[in-house]
């Protein structure tokens, strides 16, 4: 295989600003055919990318059936997610999501368990990890061997707003942070949290979070999240061997190392461009998606790794009061 034949599911604003541009720019990747239930959406989609009028579906499953596809990129909340991805793996389809992997944990090893089977690659869009300032400060951390210490904060200015899909807010977007201390440190061994809501409440969720965690690497982890802040800020932080990282993903990161002053590196500097779908990691991601596909890998933020971030996120969820 030289090229892979993308299918997309989905074709609202998140998929349109960062999902079609990445796969259409990667000469690897080739876009054939776009789902949606919505005909202007889809149709809108299908013109700006030139895909005919004939490979252009409301129904995922003839899609499916009709179309010679790789892999399928589904693109869509999570309520109703699992059946059409689970269709997609049955297929015997590469599939990359979005986060949240599905409403729930269980949904997440569904989806998992069934990739396994079927023995096809899956991708996670947990972003945050290809962002370039992310990677370049962690690969400086894990020089000088595994951290002992990490801080990840993700806050936003949603006061009045209630949470998203009606679900928990952690597992919407503060779950980005909790991936990114499973991905610094491990597999987490303790959980001790308070989740909790002030200033105003929304049925079944809570918008402020604080947890203390111990990964199996002997290190620890600390989560701080606010839904009720003055402006959006997110900041993760690594302590290593004689050195430590902070990052304001994805704008930049500082790199303190004892005895050697600080550098600081900016997304500019390290990518060319302040876009953020590049900045930002969404490029990077699908690419390493298409990439591990062609070369027979597993991708990094897999539906097994995802569905380990999900149950961490329950975990946490069960501190709440």
């Amino acid at each position: 295989m030289d090229v892979v034949k993308v299918g997309f599911i989905g074709a609202g604003s998140m998929a349109n600003a960062v999902h079609y541009p990445s796969v259409v720019e990667l000469k690897e990747a080739q876009l054939v055919a776009i789902c949606d239930l919505d005909e202007g959406r889809l149709n809108a989609t299908a013109e700006r990318y030139d895909v005919p009028k004939g490979h252009r579906y409301t129904d995922y499953r003839l899609m499916l059936e009709r179309e010679d596809l790789d892999a399928v990129y589904v693109i869509m909340p999570p309520m109703g997610l699992t059946p059409i991805v689970l269709d997609c793996l049955r297929a015997g389809k590469h599939v990359f999501i979005e986060k949240p992997p599905g409403c729930k944990s269980d949904d997440a090893w569904a989806m998992a368990e069934e990739a396994l089977r079927q023995k096809v690659k899956t991708c996670v869009g947990f972003n945050r990890r290809y962002a370039a300032v992310y990677r370049y400060a962690k690969a400086k951390v894990f020089e000088r061997g595994s951290p002992s210490l990490a801080f990840a904060e993700f806050h936003k200015d949603m006061l009045g707003q209630g949470p998203y899909y009606g679900m928990s807010i952690l597992r919407t977007d503060i779950i980005h942070a909790v991936d990114i201390l499973r991905d610094l440190l491990g597999e987490p061994i303790e959980v001790c949290a308070h989740v909790w809501s002030r200033y105003e409440k929304w049925e079944n969720s809570q918008n402020q979070f604080a947890a203390l965690i111990r990964f199996d690497s002997g290190a620890i982890g600390i989560l701080a999240a606010s839904r009720t802040a003055g402006s959006r800020y997110e900041r993760f932080e690594v302590h290593g061997q004689g050195i430590s990282a902070y990052i304001r993903a994805p704008e930049q990161a500082e790199i303190h190392r004892q005895g050697e002053g600080i550098e600081v590196v900016t997304d500019e500097q390290l990518t060319g461009t302040t876009d953020r779908r590049i900045t930002y990691g969404y490029f990077d991601e699908t690419k390493h998606f298409i990439t591990c596909i062609l070369r027979d890998e597993e991708p990094l933020t897999n539906f097994v790794d995802a569905a380990r971030t999900m149950d961490l996120v329950e975990r946490i969820e069960r501190f709440a009061v």
